[in-house]
């Protein structure tokens, strides 16, 4: 069951970064984005519920990892809001840039934390 849930969480952050690059720069983009990376929040948690006591042992990666994707879904949700509210399109750029990097940060701690990457 691990073996699925770790391929379904690797798939699915695929999927992200893929998104990430060709729909985050629009508004209903930036939405799909929010959703997707609660999606894979969820997934992650029942990861972590199936991992148990082994997750201690990832130790401050494993924060650094949550952190990012809670930075992520920040930016983008700011994104989101300055798209609807701001006269300025330079600002939810900005901020899916920034989420963009986010992710890509967060993929590379959590590609470091399994030892598929050395980090």
């Amino acid at each position: 069951m691990l073996t699925v849930v770790d391929t379904i969480h690797w798939s699915f952050a695929f999927l992200i970064l893929l998104c990430a690059f060709t729909l985050g720069w629009i508004q209903l983009g930036r939405r799909v984005m929010l959703a997707l990376v609660g999606i894979q929040f969820i997934i992650g948690i029942v990861y972590l519920g199936l991992i148990g006591t082994g997750a201690a042992a990832l130790g401050g990666r494993l924060w650094m990892h949550i952190l990012g994707w809670l930075l992520a879904t920040v930016a983008y949700a700011l994104g989101s809001r300055a798209g609807r509210s701001s006269s300025s399109k330079a600002v939810p750029i900005l901020l899916s840039l920034i989420g963009l990097v986010l992710l890509l940060t967060t993929a590379w701690v959590g590609l470091a934390m399994h030892g598929r990457f050395v980090g």
